[in-house]
């Protein structure tokens, strides 16, 4: 149960302290406490400038793209929509590669690994993990959230919890310092008053301030409770340090495919109804009322010429349009750096290097993205410890080892060619870090060893049983030969 505490509110003035860097990230200075007038324009800054690019990247992701929403043309023109979800499939593809092996987290220390391994499966970590790494593509950036559970064990203790959080509704303002650290975390929203309720975390307090019409304050302070973590408890994870989200340099290719896609599909319904042209005959004017629903034009005079009744050809640019919609979807997996799953290359049986190829731009970003993931987990970790009841040390969290184990296609066949060519000629220890199939090349060595002193033993075994088999057979033999008792005679 969180421990309440009675400490003064926020300063209630306007420093305009606060500022916002060009990847949108909030700065404060370290040596001074932020106030409540502060506070109140950095989430207006967040609601009013940051807040609209999150809702149209979930937009996006969800297939509600531009084109959806435009202008409608005359309703005698054929009027398609179509949108190429690029966004989702990229962010499904890159997090499926870089998350879908959950991050294996490891400690020396049988107890810890117990504890982590415990906690893991209590808190569904590997499925908060997963989706904080979507929302960080989807976004650019996201955030862990950890927390203290509700509900107690039997001891009456309460155990962490850790949530994903997107930043359409939080973030972190930073100390100006080279450190860098995360001073304060905000979350806020709307309550059913239609008042804003902001939540303000620092290392040491959890604030829950209101912003009401009827009071004379910025904020007023509803609630303070005790921080029982070291640290913000609110913890980012970028996908890079510019918080890019992983679609958004291509959001204008992603519109041009839609609309390319949207004109190619008006010329086919254009020319499966084409317009009938009447030259030089007469139509009851009632009815060329209706020429233009009916797709048809009627033509008289002396200049028009002779009678002709046929269909308007409009001119064929298939070819052009094929041509830029080739170009367009092309341009779209290259400069997002996402393998093209459907790329003819990987039918038949391609060899390791190409696939390693194929792979090698979605797996540095990967790797980049990794690092990141790394921090923000190790944060993750120390709260978590900081609250472990002495179950372990709560400086356990230093030494904790991830890793992560992409999805990535390997030629089996060619990597135990490879290996049976340097047989002999490497250490196994060595040649075992080769073969990506090996996760822990000490752990294979030791369960080798293992498995040679148990075939070695069974062998040991039937050998001494089989020549204590023969030792037998050859006393009995010499019994029947000489007639003579194996007993020892008696005097």
């Amino acid at each position: 149960m969180a421990m309440e505490v009675n400490i003064p509110g926020l300063g209630n003035d306007l420093l305009d302290m606060v500022r916002i860097t060009d990847n949108g990230e909030f700065t404060f200075p370290a040596s001074e406490e932020i106030t409540s007038g502060d506070l109140l324009n950095a989430v207006d800054y967040h609601r009013n400038h940051l807040r609209p690019k999150y809702e149209k990247e979930y937009q996006y992701y969800r297939g509600k793209h531009d084109i959806l929403s435009a202008a409608p043309k005359a309703e005698y023109k054929p009027d398609n929509r179509i949108v190429f979800n690029f966004p989702k499939k990229a962010v499904t593809t890159f997090n499926g590669f870089f998350i879908g092996n959950p991050v294996k987290v490891d400690h020396d220390d049988d107890t810890v690994d117990e504890f982590v391994e415990k906690w893991d499966a209590l808190s569904n970590f590997e499925d908060v993990s997963s989706e904080v790494s979507k929302q960080s593509s989807m976004y650019g950036h996201s955030y862990f959230f950890v927390y203290q559970s509700e509900e107690t064990d039997s001891n009456q203790y309460s155990h962490p919890k850790v949530a994903a959080v997107s930043p359409m509704n939080a973030f972190l303002i930073y100390d100006d310092s080279f450190e860098h650290k995360a001073r304060y975390g905000v979350m806020y929203r709307y309550n059913y008053k239609h008042e804003l309720e902001i939540t303000l975390f620092d290392k040491s307090f959890k604030r829950e301030l209101i912003s009401s019409s009827l009071s004379n304050d910025y904020l007023d302070q509803a609630r303070v409770t005790a921080n029982p973590y070291p640290l913000v408890p609110l913890i980012e994870v970028t996908e890079n340090n510019e918080r890019m989200a992983l679609c958004e340099d291509i959001i204008t290719i992603i519109d041009a495919l839609n609309k390319a896609m949207s004109e190619k599909a008006n010329d086919n319904d254009y020319f499966a109804d084409a317009m009938l042209k009447i030259v030089n005959a007469r139509i009851n004017p009632e009815d060329m009322k209706k020429m233009r629903e009916n797709r048809l034009i009627n033509a008289t005079g002396e200049a028009a010429g002779k009678s002709e009744i046929g269909y308007l050809a409009k001119p064929d640019a298939d070819a052009t349009q094929e041509h830029l919609i080739d170009r367009l979807a092309s341009s779209i997996y290259e400069m997002s750096n996402i393998t093209n799953l459907n790329d003819e290359s990987f039918s038949g049986n391609p060899s390791g290097v190409s696939l390693r190829l194929k792979y090698q731009a979605m797996e540095n970003m990967a790797r980049t993205k990794s690092l990141k993931f790394t921090t923000a987990l190790r944060q993750v970790f120390r709260c978590v410890f900081s609250v472990s009841y002495n179950e372990v040390n709560a400086n356990g969290w230093e030494d904790l080892q991830f890793k992560y184990t992409q999805s990535i296609p390997e030629n089996l066949l060619e990597e135990a060619q490879a290996a049976s060519a340097l047989y002999g000629k490497i250490s196994n220890r060595t040649l075992f870090k080769q073969l990506r199939f090996i996760d822990d090349p000490d752990a294979e060595l030791e369960q080798i060893k293992k498995e040679q002193q148990e075939t070695q033993g069974m062998a040991s075994d039937m050998l001494q049983k089989s020549l204590t088999d023969q030792q037998k057979a050859g006393v009995t033999d010499d019994n029947r030969t000489t007639g003579k008792s194996t007993d020892t005679p008696t005097h």
